[in-house]
């Protein structure tokens, strides 16, 4: 035990972590190393992103990006497992598919549940705008892959971001939101969820697939970080479908409440202990498997 080695920025994320379920607030940025976002950036940036891919370039650029995520779906994914895929697979039309948010890489089970349902060319990602600012291989497929930001900008979310939505929508296509709101590398456990997700889902009348991945420590070699290999089983729940009964803002809160309870009960089952609001890294963030005081 004593030779192994939990790199800076995993500790400080762990910290982090700690630091935000004692104040109970599970929303909160625990990252470190993310791009700082300025007013002046968003409105040259974010505000005029092209969500329709309208242009020969942009369109081009999402292509070249479609085809590098799936080979890094392919890579990242050999051993991950798919239950409860007929819960999706009977789906045509849009959806918005929800996921709790634990990993860079996460959205690829998402992906290999899209191939399954011949979305193969139609999975569409909503994420944070400070993700478009990021440089490197990443960064490319942030500003490329089909995604669409999120923004703090009303004026972009209502004129922008919300028609394009729906046209994508209505095009048939999966777009998967992360109701979880921040990443929290490797955290095992379901946390709240914001209620976007479910008001697109509810304004475009479609059904929102929730999916949860569960995530199991492997034996194996450490990594640079000190991790343990983590086996990803992705979990596909039954779909939630608006109420027709009900007005957009009932239904957002009655989906965002049953895709949360859905999520705790899986949890429970999987993991097959109770799930807790205390935070033990040891057993909550998957591969440490070390107790670090």
């Amino acid at each position: 035990m004593k030779d192994i080695k939990i790199s800076e920025e995993r500790l400080t994320v762990i910290e982090n972590i700690r630091r935000a379920v004692a104040e109970g607030d599970y929303f909160r940025k625990v990252s470190v190393g993310d791009p700082v976002v300025s007013a002046e950036d968003v409105e040259r940036v974010i505000v005029p992103f092209d969500n329709r891919r309208l242009g020969i370039r942009a369109r081009f650029r999402a292509f070249c990006a479609r085809l590098l995520a799936e080979q890094l779906t392919t890579q990242f994914n050999k051993d991950t497992a798919i239950i409860g895929a007929e819960n999706a697979l009977g789906i045509k039309g849009g959806a918005i598919i929800t996921s709790n948010h634990y990993n860079p890489t996460d959205s690829t089970p998402i992906r290999m549940l899209a191939y399954m349902c011949g979305k193969r060319k139609n999975l569409h990602i909503v994420i944070q705008e400070t993700n478009v600012f990021m440089t490197g291989l990443f960064g490319y497929l942030m500003k490329n892959c089909n995604t669409h930001p999120v923004s703090g900008n009303t004026r972009y979310m209502v004129k922008n971001l919300k028609p394009a939505l729906g046209e994508i929508i209505k095009d048939g296509s999966f777009v998967l939101i992360y109701p979880e709101q921040e990443m929290w590398f490797n955290y095992k456990k379901p946390r709240p969820l914001r209620d976007g997700a479910y008001h697109y889902a509810a304004l475009f009348g479609v059904p929102v697939i929730p999916t949860f991945t569960e995530m199991v420590t492997q034996d194996g070699e450490r990594d640079a970080d000190g991790f343990l290999p983590v086996k990803h089983i992705l979990h596909v729940l039954p779909p939630i479908y608006p109420d027709s009964t009900l007005s957009v803002s009932e239904n957002r809160t009655a989906m965002a409440e049953r895709d949360y309870a859905a999520r705790c009960e899986l949890y429970e089952k999987t993991y097959g202990i109770p799930l807790t609001s205390d935070f033990v890294p040891e057993r909550d963030i998957a591969g440490l498997n070390v107790s670090i005081g």
